[in-house]
């Protein structure tokens, strides 16, 4: 597998509407980001400029980002001459509402992400994390649809961008992002039944749809091209009798990802070129660069086996 690293991790330096040196970011209420290792860049800055240096500086060996994020289509081919020169690789990504119906698909999402394939073939990325752009309509709970037939509307809509993911080797990875369980993103590829269509599987993200990762990780990891090393710690009872489950730095949470990162290795089609990405979103006054720094040499020093081109500390 290959060890990389989530643009995610760095949202309150990187994302626009997000940059904690924003004069808005007090008004929302978040306290102060004291004692921070990085600062975020200088306006102006291209965010994927700014995480190629940054995966360099780490020793890693790919970044995920969606091509979209990077820019039209001169700019992430010159993002992607980059990628190369450093010898990264790039997890591309993009997003669409997976539960419209075929009305709405046709109508607004469909030529976009036939042209969100090609703009991740400029870039170089041969794999793009797909990821559900409505989950606060559709997701595991809501009834209208009923779940099943949300997945019977993506595999529908779905199915229309693999002749562009054929014509430019772009293999689109789901990822179970806080909406759906494994096991049903399991079932959408399943339905589409085509080696353009994989998984990208995000190791926490099974709990905030109660759903047991490991389980889910087993239906998925035949599947798998990509992961998401995610970590949460869960506090199953409060004070107020109410559970909660918080952020942690990669390996040091509730999530199984040893045991996963087994799965993947045993059964995933292409173990070896596995992209594993460190992805952790901590609340913004926490600091982003030592939870990146924390996981990378959790994953290097106990699940060294899984990633051999990564040096020891």
């Amino acid at each position: 597998m290959k060890l990389g690293l989530s643009t995610a991790c760095y949202r309150w330096l990187l994302d626009e509407h997000r940059r904690r040196d924003r004069p808005e970011h007090r008004n929302f209420g978040w306290p102060p980001a004291f004692l921070q290792t990085e600062a975020p860049p200088p306006p102006g800055t291209a965010r994927w400029a700014w995480m190629l240096d940054k995966t360099r500086e780490l020793g890693l060996e790919s970044f995920y980002m969606h091509a979209a994020d990077v820019g039209g289509a001169a700019e992430v081919r010159r993002m992607g001459e980059g990628m190369r020169a450093a010898g990264l690789e790039f997890n591309g990504g993009l997003s669409a509402n997976w539960a419209a119906d075929a009305d709405e698909w046709d109508r607004e999402w469909r030529s976009g992400a036939i042209a969100n394939v090609a703009l991740n073939a400029a870039a170089g990325a041969s794999i793009a994390t797909v990821t559900h752009r409505l989950p606060g309509k559709h997701n595991h709970f809501t009834t209208n649809p009923p779940v099943s037939e949300q997945i019977d509307r993506a595999i529908r809509n779905f199915r229309t961008l693999l002749p562009a993911c054929e014509t430019h080797g772009v293999t689109l990875a789901f990822e179970n992002h806080m909406d759906y369980r494994l096991g049903e993103v399991t079932a959408l590829v399943q339905g589409l039944g085509s080696e353009f269509a994989r998984i990208t599987l995000d190791t926490a993200n099974s709990y905030l749809v109660l759903e047991d990762p490991l389980e889910g990780a087993r239906l998925a990891a035949p599947y798998t091209a990509a992961a998401h090393l995610k970590d949460f710690t869960l506090h199953p009872l409060t004070e107020t009798w109410e559970p909660e489950l918080h952020w942690a730095p990669v390996g040091r949470g509730n999530a199984p990802i040893a045991q996963v990162l087994d799965l993947l290795a045993a059964q995933a089609p292409n173990p070896d070129g596995l992209l594993a990405q460190i992805e952790t979103a901590g609340l913004p006054q926490t600091d982003p660069d030592r939870w990146v720094r924390a996981g990378a040499a959790h994953a290097r020093r106990l699940w060294a086996r899984h990633f051999p081109t990564q040096a020891a500390p």
